[in-house]
């Protein structure tokens, strides 16, 4: 009976796959729009690299994503001329094959093209769009959806400050979700200049001024969102309609310029389809990690990080369904400098990634994506992770904001062993004057830590962190 009603499912399936073929234009399936600062052409006029990322349908009548996309440059909403506008062509520059979700048989499921170009923009409130029409026939959520265009934008603010880059999304996947074992989808974004990032879900745009209209109402039927990480809990049952709907989640980055003064300087946005599909087939799951080869840990522990760090975290995944093969993935790597992923093999699935974080790195939270897939199908299971990495400033060493006072540091200096007493039950990180993590401890329910450090640890200045806040918490001087 089971057989006869995943076979249903699975032709139900392959109808609503068949009917994003029909005629359309050019079955635009979402996109996003970034830029960053770039060094200027002309005195005083800031200068960006603005990057179109667009998701097209493979099997519509146009074969081929279009050659150029025109971006519109914007002082004032919705102008489209001369003073408050201008127009730009972005040449196609990379076609990106996305088969992160295929079968090892089957092709790639979409394809990713990218759009660049470098912009002058004097100072302004700017939002720069692009759009193309039609979306895929089949959106469920969407009316008359291959009738409406798919209208992306970003917003920057250089009136306060010229030199930014962007929140860039890091999933390059369009997602699946099984009603018999859903799982999270993360919309995180990597910024590079450790601004503060707020995420919601925002209507699916037709222009830049009319929003696409929605079947029903709620324009978003099956999924909460964390405004702080970006990540989606999915909420759909199995009395949910399966097919493809449309999602639209924009990110606004806010900067501190003064003193308790924080400032909204831009925003970009992700318009994707998603998937929902019952299947058999079980999604991995992230099981610990390891870093800088300390005790296992839960993968949602935050990594206290300082610039010009190398930090090596291990990272291991488990599948429910037996004898299928896991790969590791992380996007994130094409969009955070000094970032890698290296295989590590034997009986469980296991994976280092390597950050070197640079050393003018601004504090801040960066989150950083990985992805582990099975080889299932009719389409791979995964779940995506957010490591989040709290970076703090190199210049802690030498002040004593924050610090417990020396006399609460016991002995000062020390040789053998050092005490201290923070919070309750509290993680703390070692760090050494070059910003190296040299040891991971908790303290007891009274608050007291001891450290008891190898003796082959040089003496000098080591400085203790909160393991989930970054902040310090004490200065230990360990003599010769």
């Amino acid at each position: 009976m089971r057989t006869i009603i995943h076979f249903r499912w699975l032709l139900a399936l392959l109808l609503v796959l068949g009917s994003l073929s029909v005629a359309q234009a050019t079955h635009m399936r979402g996109g996003d729009i970034t830029y960053a600062s770039i060094p200027a052409t002309t005195a005083g006029v800031p200068r960006y690299h603005v990057v179109v990322r667009n998701f097209y349908e493979i099997g519509s009548l146009v074969a081929t994503p279009q050659t150029v996309a025109t971006i519109t440059a914007s002082k004032v909403a919705c102008a489209t001329g001369a003073p408050n506008a201008f127009m730009v062509q972005a040449p196609l520059t990379q076609t990106l094959n996305s088969s992160l979700l295929s079968c090892a048989v089957a092709g790639p499921l979409y394809l990713i093209a990218l759009y660049e170009v470098d912009i002058d923009l004097p100072a302004a409130q700017w939002t720069l769009s692009t759009f193309v029409s039609a979306r895929p026939a089949a959106i469920q959520n969407l009316l008359n959806p291959a009738g409406q265009n798919c209208y992306l934008s970003a917003y920057l603010d250089n009136t306060t400050t010229t030199q930014d880059v962007s929140p860039v999304f890091q999933s390059m996947v369009q997602p699946v979700f099984n009603f018999n074992a859903l799982t999270p989808f993360s919309f995180s974004a990597f910024d590079a200049d450790g601004d503060s990032l707020r995420y919601e879900i925002i209507p699916a745009a037709n222009t830049c001024s009319t929003n696409v209209p929605t079947v029903p109402s709620n324009f978003v039927p099956h999924f909460t969102l964390n405004a702080a990480t970006g990540m989606l809990t999915p909420t759909a049952t199995s009395t949910t309609s399966q097919g493809y709907y449309n999602i639209v989640v924009r990110v606004s980055e806010y900067r501190k310029l003064a003193a308790n003064r924080w400032v909204l300087i831009g925003d970009v946005m992700r318009d994707t389809i998603y998937l929902l599909f019952p299947t058999g087939n079980q999604a991995p799951t992230f099981t610990t990690m390891q870093v800088n080869g300390g005790a296992p840990q839960a993968p949602t522990s935050a990594i206290v990080a300082l610039p010009g760090q190398t930090v090596n975290v291990v990272l291991q995944a488990t599948d429910p369904d037996v004898g299928q093969v896991l790969r590791f993935v992380s996007p994130a790597a094409g969009v955070v400098p000094g970032l890698s992923l290296t295989p590590i093999s034997g009986p469980i699935a296991t994976t280092q990634l390597t950050w070197q974080l640079p050393a003018a790195l601004p504090p801040g939270r960066y989150p950083v994506l990985v992805s582990v897939f099975d080889n299932g199908c009719t389409h791979n299971a995964y779940e995506e992770r957010t490591i989040l990495f709290l970076v703090g400033s190199n210049a802690a060493l030498a002040t004593r904001s924050g610090l417990l006072a020396a006399a609460e540091v016991y002995p000062t200096p020390f040789r053998d062993q050092v005490q201290f007493k923070t919070a309750p039950n509290q993680g703390v990180v070692l760090f050494d004057a070059l910003g190296r993590e040299v040891a991971r401890l908790t303290s007891a329910a009274d608050g007291q830590v001891h450290w008891q450090p190898a003796p082959t640890l040089p003496a000098g200045l080591y400085l203790a962190r909160s393991a989930a806040s970054g902040q310090p918490i004490a200065r230990l001087l360990r003599a010769e």
